[in-house]
């Protein structure tokens, strides 16, 4: 029994997640080209008549050569004499096809290497591919990092094995990331490389907020509440439009949690960023109300349904609040609904 190979089976299968029988059949290739290497075939040459199986309960390695019984030997890749061949099997003749069993300890030291080479290489491709795999279904969503080490442009980050860089521009504007810290991150993109997984991540999109939200929403990971709609200004406000599937569950609510506690969660990891939730609809005069929240509006006016411009009427004392500061609350509203907003001050009647 070959335990050593049994061994190093078990730990790639445990340290790379590679499948014993994934490493088994690359072996089995490895091996076969060797004894090919050995034998001095050309290139092209039909060896179909060399096999290479490994027990996978024992782990011990067989090397098959079918060799066909002739007088004279022509072509030593695929024939044996009747002569060797009766010293193995007296009752052999001419025409038989002997299966001979090779020992792979007599294989030439270059052709050994030669496999061994293989294997590793081979081994690592695999390697390669499973991490991607693995790596791939993270896109997406969003993730705890450790923060390795900061310079002024970037941090670069490790995300389970994989290290990648979290650009200064995919920063959330004004804040401080130092080496140490746990921080989540936004996975933009899995990219296979030769060099393995490349990930591309952010903390300045939406979709990272989108992404805080689900971590901390049961209700959204389960479909129950739906992400409609967002619109963000990284480091200042987003607007996150929310529905529900079920009639019973207020989406609103939902995101807000008990006293505050799921949202502020999410602002705790936002570093000050305001973060307004209010609920969807289909009606724009609803949505574009909704959409300008924390201000109150009065009316809205839709001026042009084809190109989606409205006019909204706020309280003299609420114009400030619609539009936000630098115009920012009135833009994000505009963003998240599609429709250009005219904000007019009413005065009260």
């Amino acid at each position: 029994m070959n335990f050593g190979l049994l061994e190093a089976l078990e730990q790639l299968e445990q340290e790379k997640g590679i499948e014993r029988e994934e490493v088994l059949q690359i072996l089995e290739r490895a091996l076969l080209n060797a004894y090919k290497k050995h034998l001095g075939a050309q290139k092209g040459s039909d060896l179909s008549n060399i096999s290479v199986e490994i027990d996978r309960q024992t782990g011990n390695i067989h090397i098959y050569h079918d060799l066909e019984v002739v007088e004279n030997v022509e072509d030593s890749i695929h024939q044996i004499s009747l002569e060797e061949a009766k010293k193995i099997n007296p009752a052999v003749k001419v025409g038989d096809i002997m299966k001979i069993e090779v020992n792979p300890k007599k294989f030439g030291r270059i052709a050994a290497q030669t496999a061994k080479q293989v294997l590793i290489q081979q081994i690592r491709e695999l390697e390669k591919k499973k991490l991607y795999e693995q790596y791939s279904d993270f896109e997406g969503s969003v993730r705890t990092c450790e923060v390795i080490r900061v310079t002024k442009d970037w941090a670069d980050i490790r995300i389970g094995k994989i290290e990648t860089r979290l650009p200064k521009r995919e920063w959330i504007p004004g804040e401080e990331i130092n080496a140490g810290d746990m921080i989540k991150v936004y996975i933009m993109k899995v990219e296979q490389t030769r060099k393995g997984p490349k990930i591309y991540v952010s903390r300045r999109t939406p979709e990272f907020v989108a992404g805080l939200l689900k971590l901390e929403v049961p209700e959204i990971e389960n479909g129950v509440v739906e992400i409609k709609a967002i619109a963000r200004e990284a480091g200042i406000r987003t607007k996150v439009a929310v529905d529900s599937t079920q009639l019973n569950v207020d989406p609103v609510g939902a995101c807000i949690g008990e006293n505050g506690m799921r949202i502020n969660a999410v602002l705790r990891e936002l570093k000050g960023e305001k973060v307004d939730i209010f609920r969807w609809a289909e009606d724009p005069k609803e949505l574009i109300t909704n959409a300008l929240a924390p201000a109150t509006v009065t009316d809205v006016d839709i001026l042009d349904l084809e190109r989606k411009v409205a006019r909204v009427l706020v309280p003299p004392n609420q114009l400030p609040l619609a539009i936000g500061k630098g115009g920012q609350n009135a833009r994000l509203a505009a963003k998240l609904t599609g429709w250009k907003i005219d904000i007019k001050p009413v005065l009260n009647v």
